[in-house]
């Protein structure tokens, strides 16, 4: 398959227009599809720098998008051709092997957080990216992360029927040692003023 960069005017077009965009999408195929109307050769390239194909170039376009907002500036390409987003992970929080908080710092200090959940059957989770939203106090990341993992306990608390999915003793092990992290990451801290031995 040839690239795009090789198509014609009408072609690139066409190969716009077959494109179905998710929503979060739809900005950067409309900004390809203008700078193709209006034959832009300075957008037209920043796009066609992303991928040789409609798909690899909306997704790595809207990625590095994504990634200013975290200070990334430059185009870091993986081996396949992809921009990934991920932020590297400075602490993982855990209440078990399976209930994590993690905490992502991007280049210019800003935070993104994702959890890893499980309440017996039912789980899931994800790794600090991009796509994330930017938090620029740590203990406002904390705080998303608890919050993220009290909602996915209350919903799990609500259908408790479901016993394969849903584990009534482990999620209740859950909030109790979520309390314990609230306490230890967000309770303010009293300073003692004497050394009492």
């Amino acid at each position: 398959m040839k690239p795009i960069q090789k198509y014609s005017k009408q072609e690139k077009l066409a190969a716009i227009l077959e494109y179905n965009p998710s929503r979060t999408e739809r900005n950067a195929v409309l900004g390809y599809l203008l700078a193709i109307r209006k034959n832009d050769a300075e957008k037209i390239a920043h796009f066609e720098n992303f991928g040789n194909s409609v798909h690899e170039i909306i997704l790595n376009a809207n990625t590095y998008e994504r990634g200013l907002l975290f200070g990334y500036t430059d185009k870091r390409f993986d081996e396949y051709g992809w921009i990934r987003g991920m932020i590297p992970i400075i602490e993982n929080i855990e209440l078990d092997m399976h209930n994590t908080i993690h905490i992502g710092q991007s280049l210019n200090g800003k935070y993104a957080v994702t959890i890893n959940w499980s309440t017996g059957g039912a789980g899931g989770g994800s790794y600090p990216s991009v796509w994330n939203e930017p938090i620029t106090e740590y203990q406002e990341a904390v705080k998303q992360g608890v919050a993220e993992l009290e909602e996915r306990y209350a919903y799990a608390l609500e259908h408790i029927s479901d016993s394969c999915n849903y584990n009534e003793r482990k999620i209740r092990q859950l909030i109790a040692k979520l309390k314990e992290v609230k306490r230890q990451y967000l309770e303010p801290k009293q300073l003692s003023l004497f050394n009492i031995a």
